[in-house]
């Protein structure tokens, strides 16, 4: 970690000292809470107040906390509880590493605190350089199948701000609050040292849901902007905390947990609207190790075969060999989404997108932004749903380059359009 300024350094030291993040969590969460309102309550004059106000900030909103109580309660009883995080290479622990990340670090504390022994499972679905396009589609495999009780979700640095990244977070949000087993939802909205955050829509998303939002933007950049912390105290690169910043990142969401179990009780009910649209809502996805889907299923691999990659995200794909016989599936859907592997790089191809028998799209996974991560593209979108012949098929000049398809995802959604 780089050499902290001397009121950086203080303000992560206080942040040590007021949570249990990374340490123990048996300390009071009533003496915490105290200590952080005195030191708000007036204007911040020391290093400790500064991280309280900090600290502070960070909670966007309260939300409506029912749902979140009653898996702590839950939690408490013994009963099964899982914690699962959704998100890029942050909730993964890009630099930080699998266990000093925030979504590790937190799953400890709630488990230790909250906990009886091992009822608290842990789940992390961080997929590095993914939005919550690709994470809403594969939401199910990876959150939803481990019947999840508490959802975590951070996109802010990977979303762009266009209405279908607006879309697929609604449909992402939305698609875990209905669940049977009614799980608890907490955003998270981080932010790069250009300052760059995609927390303004997600805000509006979360307060229409009524949901516990955390913001690492709002709590840092009066920090960064007054000069009590340099951005080299928070990350090591342009946008992934390091060490000291995932265990400040946990410091926000014990606060918050705490706030909540203080909050009072009232009944939780889903907005029977939309805020921007949730067109994506129950994605189902395709791959090669579950080619069958109740919306789609795979028809023909044609020229493409099935080939393991040795990751753990995404561990098999379709990839193109020698011809151009089409890759083909049916579908009855409104949306189709493709997956696929991209890279800034010469040997990547390009592929067409067929419906019904004509080309609705040209899809290149030669990007200038790829770094051969998993990438999505929409390549069909309609207002009703429809039977759809789905065909995959190399694009001209693209016969002889790497075409690699993860997956095929689709939505059947009509009043949400």
């Amino acid at each position: 970690m780089k050499r902290l300024t001397m009121i950086g350094a203080a303000v992560l030291s206080a942040a040590m000292l007021l949570t249990a993040c990374g340490d123990t969590a048996q300390e009071s969460a009533t003496a915490e809470t105290s200590a952080v309102s005195e030191a708000v309550s007036k204007a911040p004059e020391t290093p400790e107040e500064f991280q309280a106000a900090m600290v502070s900030r960070s909670l966007y909103s309260l939300g409506n906390t029912s749902r979140l109580k009653a898996k702590l309660r839950q939690a408490q009883s013994g009963e099964e509880t899982t914690v699962a995080y959704i998100g890029g290479s942050i909730t993964r622990g890009e630099t930080a590493g699998a266990e000093d990340c925030y979504a590790k670090l937190s799953y400890n504390y709630i488990a230790e605190k909250y906990g009886t022994g091992d009822n608290v499972k842990y789940v992390n679905a961080g997929v590095s350089g993914t939005p919550s396009v690709l994470g809403n589609l594969r939401l199910q495999k990876d959150v939803l199948d481990y019947n999840a009780d508490i959802v975590f979700v951070e996109f802010a640095v990977n979303d762009a701000q266009d209405n279908t990244h607006k879309e697929s977070y609604e449909s992402l949000v939305r698609t875990v609050l209905t669940q049977e087993n009614d799980p608890a939802v907490v955003l998270i909205f981080n932010r790069t040292a250009n300052g760059y955050t995609a927390q303004d829509y997600m805000k509006e998303i979360g307060d229409y849901y009524s949901l516990p939002m955390i913001s690492v933007a709002d709590a840092l950049t009066p920090e960064f902007d007054e000069g009590r912390m340099t951005w080299e105290d928070y990350s090591d690169d342009q946008s992934h905390p390091n060490t000291e910043g995932h265990k400040l990142l946990c410091s926000f969401i014990e606060n918050l947990l705490t706030e909540a179990e203080n909050a009072p009780d009232e009944e939780y009910t889903l907005p029977p609207a939309y805020r921007f649209g949730y067109p994506f809502m129950d994605s189902q996805l395709v791959t090669p190790e579950a080619p069958t889907a109740e919306l789609i299923s795979l028809t023909d691999t044609g020229s493409f075969e099935a080939v393991e990659q040795g990751a753990t995200d995404f561990p098999t794909s379709w990839k193109l060999s020698e011809g151009t016989d089409p890759l083909k599936f049916k579908a009855t859907a409104s949306s189709v989404f493709v997956l696929f592997k991209r890279n800034n790089s010469d040997t990547m191809g390009s592929f067409d997108v067929y419906l019904n028998g004509a080309k609705v799209k040209t899809i290149h996974s030669n990007q200038k932004d790829g770094w051969n991560e998993p990438y999505s593209e929409l390549a069909i979108k309609f207002q009703t749903i429809k039977d759809m012949d789905i065909e995959i098929r190399p694009a001209e000049g693209s016969e002889d380059k790497n075409i690699t398809i993860l997956g095929v995802a689709v939505a059947a959604q009509e009043s949400a359009q």
